[in-house]
C-alpha cells in the first residue's frame, strides 16, 4: 500500500468510497468503487444491502463535510451503477506486507520520510482501492487483524518488513491458515509464526465490533496516525 497525497485524485476516490460505504450498515457485505474520469465519477459496486442509496444527497454532504480536501476539484456529475441485494462471498484469505519503524505499519518508513513532498502522478483515470470502500466482511476484517498481530510483535525481534497471508479457514493441521514471509530474508518465519499462533485467538469478530465504531477516514486524513485499537497489548506475547 502506498501513501496517498492528501487532496491528490487517489486520495478523493478513496474517500468518497469509504464515505459511500459509510451509508450501508456495517453488518452488510458491501464493495464500493468509485473512478475518477476527470469530467465524471463512476460509482461502482454490489452490496448485500436492499436500500438504495440517494446519491446526491451523499455527494452533497461529502463535499461539505470535506471541503478542505476537495478546494477547486469539482465533483458535479456522477454515474451511479452500485447493484444492491446482491451476493457476495465473503472474503476468507488476503496477504498484506507490513513494516517497521514506521508511525502506521502499512507504509514503509521511506515514504513516511518523502510523505511532505510527494507528488501525485497524472493517470488516465483514478480508481479507489483496497481497503477503502470494502467492509469488514470483504478482507478488511483480515487486514485489521494483521495489523494488529504486528503491531505486538517484540519491538526486539528482529524484523523489518513481512508479508502476512491470513485466512478465516483452519488448516489440515487445525492451526489457523497463515503466512509469515520475512521480505529482508527473503523467507518464511517459522519461529514468529509459532508464537503467533499461540498467543492470538483469532476472532475476527471481536476486532470488528470495536473496528466499526471507529472513524475510518482517520486512514486517508491522517495517514500517520494509526488506530488505538489495533495497538492494544497482547500479553505474554514472547517468542522463544
Amino acid at each position: 500500500m502506498n501513501l496517498k497525497k492528501i487532496g491528490g485524485k487517489k486520495f478523493l476516490v478513496n474517500l468518497l468510497s469509504d464515505f459511500i460505504l459509510s451509508k450501508i450498515p456495517p453488518e452488510e457485505k458491501s464493495i464500493i468503487k468509485v473512478i475518477d474520469c476527470e469530467n465524471f465519477y463512476v460509482l461502482k459496486g454490489k452490496t448485500s444491502s436492499k436500500e438504495v442509496l440517494f446519491i446526491p444527497n451523499i455527494i452533497s454532504e461529502f463535499k461539505e463535510k470535506y471541503s478542505e480536501y476537495i478546494e477547486n476539484k469539482s465533483i458535479t456529475h456522477t454515474i451511479d451503477l452500485i447493484e444492491y441485494d446482491s451476493e457476495l462471498n465473503e472474503t476468507l484469505e488476503i496477504e498484506h506486507t507490513f513494516h517497521n519503524n514506521t508511525p502506521n505499519c502499512s507504509y514503509h518508513w521511506k515514504e513516511v520520510e518523502g510523505f511532505e513532498g510527494y507528488i501525485e502522478i497524472d493517470e488516465i483515470v483514478y480508481v479507489s482501492e483496497f481497503p477503502y470502500g470494502y467492509s469488514l466482511q470483504q478482507g478488511r476484517d483480515l487486514y485489521y487483524y494483521m495489523k494488529y498481530i504486528f503491531y505486538n510483535i517484540p519491538s526486539n525481534y528482529p524484523v523489518t518488513s513481512l508479508t502476512l497471508t491470513l485466512s478465516k479457514e483452519k488448516n489440515e493441521d487445525g492451526d489457523q491458515g497463515l503466512i509469515v514471509f520475512d521480505e529482508f530474508f527473503k523467507s518464511e518465519d517459522e519461529r514468529l509464526k509459532s508464537a503467533i499462533l499461540d498467543v492470538f485467538d483469532f476472532n475476527f469478530d471481536r476486532l470488528s465490533e470495536k473496528m466499526k465504531k471507529v472513524d475510518w477516514s482517520i486512514e486517508l486524513t491522517n495517514p500517520l496516525e494509526e488506530h488505538s485499537e489495533l495497538k492494544e497489548v497482547v500479553k505474554d506475547f514472547i517468542i522463544i
